[in-house]
């Protein structure tokens, strides 16, 4: 089965509510056991909007990684990033 990737490019708009997402988010996400493949760190903008943050988390599939981010948990911490960031995410599945 393929490995689901779930890739997130965030422009945080508000510090102090964002950091609740972010508890919200781990506490929502940690049931789930993903891999962390990146987390912000260094990066290059090479085209399109560009974001300040940017993760990409590794799922055993492409269906757990759907099952996590339309589970009722992380639905509940995106109302809280709806109002801290900006930004995308795409889930995708891995060739292998």
């Amino acid at each position: 089965m393929s490995k689901g990737y779930l890739i997130a490019h965030l422009t945080v708009t508000n510090a102090d509510l964002y950091a609740e997402y972010g508890k919200a988010a781990e506490a929502a996400v940690k049931p789930f056991n993903p891999k962390i493949v990146a987390w912000t760190g260094q990066y290059e903008n090479l085209e399109g909007e560009a974001h300040q943050e940017h993760m990409i988390f590794e799922f055993s599939s492409f269906t757990e990684a759907k099952r996590f981010y339309y589970s009722d948990s992380y639905q509940a911490a995106k109302k809280l990033r709806a109002q801290a960031a900006t930004g995308t995410f795409v889930l995708v599945e891995g060739v292998e």
